[in-house]
């Protein structure tokens, strides 16, 4: 009797433990796998034809109301809970606006001020700092990377540079490609809380590299990861510190910030056809640099606004970021990536989306009309080019308002004279 009092003990506390490791790996899998989803989760989203739009100057008022309509019937054809967006020019906001529900729980509206989450949009924030820290002289993108860093963890990534990490030609692996086997199991627990980016580094520090550096290009948020970690070793401050000062602070923004509780935070939710459900919870303090941040449509316009503006980004260190980078046989990497950024040549405008879970992103940065724009959601759908689709009508409704309203002030001008 007391043999099988142990042994059931035994049982229920084993049957605990593979619960408790597995739980999270079974949650991760059901992101993406319709049959292991719960069906009595799922809710309709509820209908919304309001736009909350702060107020513009008079010039934008005929494009922000027009805008307004395209973000209503977009968020509707997309099925999201919300749809937030911003356009900045000439490094001002001229229109902020969120339609639909940061919360649907108590169908709390989404508002302008509302934080999402921006997933790889993380990246080029990321690069904002590491733009400055070479303006400053700090780091130089051609150094090998054990000069800033002499306690690296693989002696693999000894001589890789920033700016093959910045341009994914270094060899690290993606979360697909880890082989680090902990760190596997953890990207995809999401649970462990890390104060330092230097504890993330442990999760792909015994995955060898992919190739030899600088010969291919493979999309690596742990590149990323360990950029942000060598940055803090050359500067001596913890990096969530140096993108406060370098980012927020000089930019005077309340956001880019780790992804946390916030009365302004939206919930996040996964998708299924014209219903949604609540993501997981996770911690995606092990992501920060490439894919943990949150922020505001607002505030990513100000960060890309700031690209264009010599005095917090030099024109050269802003070219080097903005040249799709090559690789060592002088042909340009497969994606035309560049440095913490895309760059698309036809259209003229740097670029990075993101999807997080339950969330994604958009930032775009057109210089010839010194305009950018940003829009964020807090759902997923499979195909990203539909929640983006959208940019392109916002992007030139302002440009010919902005068009529109310097050919006012010519004639206003003349009318003076």
């Amino acid at each position: 009797m007391i043999v099988r009092k142990v042994l059931a003990c035994i049982t229920a506390i084993v049957v605990a433990v593979v619960l408790f490791i597995a739980a999270p790996v079974v949650g991760f899998f059901s992101e993406t796998t319709p049959w292991m989803r719960n069906p009595l989760a799922w809710q309709a989203v509820p209908a919304s034809n309001t736009c909350q739009s702060t107020p513009v100057a008079p010039q934008w008022q005929l494009a922000a109301d027009k805008a307004c309509e395209m973000l209503i019937a977009h968020r509707a054809s997309l099925h999201a809970p919300s749809l937030s967006a911003a356009i900045a020019i000439e490094g001002e906001v001229v229109w902020r606006a969120a339609v639909g529900w940061a919360n649907l729980a108590d169908e709390q509206a989404a508002t302008p001020a509302t934080l999402y989450r921006i997933g790889s949009t993380s990246k080029p924030v990321t690069g904002t700092l590491l733009a400055r820290l070479v303006d400053t002289g700090v780091v130089d993108l051609d150094e090998p990377i054990a000069s800033y860093d002499a306690a690296l963890p693989n002696a693999e990534w000894d001589a890789l540079t920033l700016r093959q990490l910045a341009s994914h030609m270094a060899g690290l692996p993606e979360y697909g490609t880890n082989r680090d086997l902990r760190g596997l199991y953890h990207s995809m627990a999401l649970r462990q809380h890390h104060t330092d980016v230097r504890e993330g580094l442990a999760l792909f520090d015994g995955s060898p590299l992919r190739f030899a550096p600088g010969s291919d290009f493979e999309y690596s948020s742990f590149g990323t990861h360990l950029m942000a970690a060598v940055l803090q070793s050359a500067d001596g401050q913890a990096f969530h510190e140096l993108i406060r000062q370098q980012v927020q602070q000089a930019l005077g923004l309340s956001s880019p910030v780790p992804d946390q509780e916030s009365p302004q935070r939206a919930r996040f939710y996964q998708q299924d056809g014209q219903c949604v459900q609540l993501w997981r919870d996770v911690d995606l303090s092990s992501k920060l640099p490439g894919g943990g941040f949150m922020s505001t449509p607002s505030d990513l316009t100000l960060i890309g606004s700031a690209w264009l503006d010599p005095t917090y980004i030099s024109e050269a260190t802003r070219k080097a970021f903005w040249t799709p980078q090559e690789l060592n046989t002088g042909e340009v990497n497969p994606q035309s990536y560049a440095l913490t950024w895309r760059w698309n040549s036809r259209d003229r405008y740097a670029h990075h989306g993101g999807v997080s879970k339950g969330s994604m992103a958009w930032l775009a940065v057109y210089p010839d009309q010194a305009l950018t724009i940003a829009l964020t959601m807090n759902t997923t759908i499979p195909d990203f080019a539909d929640f983006s689709s959208v940019q392109g009508e916002l992007v030139e409704l302002f440009k010919k308002a902005a068009m529109n309203g310097a050919a006012s002030d010519r004639q206003s001008g003349s009318a003076e004279n």
